[in-house]
């Protein structure tokens, strides 16, 4: 019989904090992508907000693309709760929209958008994420 351990389950909910908020920081931030490797799994299935990725490499390429989109973007993780293996974060991305991205073309702008990214773990590492933004506040900015 399995049962709740609210201590273990605060330890992992503590840890699966800053695995995320190191992730958004070093990977988008500090524009580190061969760091993906250690906070992502080699199998990374990321639903992004235009596209699905799957894989290490195919997630290094779309971050690429997204920071060349977006050369100043700056993510702010603010809110983030989780259970078991699940993370949620809340967070505000601020950017220049630069160049084209996905339908929008690009608007030279400043523009600020609120998102969700719901994080699955395997271990210490994000096995899946999906991410949640209106992309609609590319075409008004």
């Amino acid at each position: 019989m399995v049962t709740y351990d609210p201590y273990r389950a605060h330890m992992s909910e503590t840890k699966y904090k800053t695995v995320a908020r190191s992730f958004v920081e070093e990977i988008f931030n500090e524009r580190k992508t061969e760091a993906a490797k250690n906070f992502l799994t080699p199998d990374i299935a990321y639903h992004g907000m235009a596209e699905e990725v799957k894989g290490l490499e195919d997630f290094k390429k779309w971050v690429a693309e997204d920071l060349s989109a977006f050369p100043d973007m700056k993510i702010t993780v603010v809110d983030e709760f989780g259970e078991e293996n699940k993370l949620a974060i809340k967070w505000t991305l601020k950017a220049t929209h630069e160049k084209d991205f996905a339908d929008f073309p690009a608007t030279h702008k400043k523009f600020e958008a609120q998102g969700v990214e719901i994080l699955y773990f395997e271990g210490d590492k994000i096995k899946e994420a999906w991410t949640i933004c209106d992309l609609s506040v590319l075409s008004l900015s």
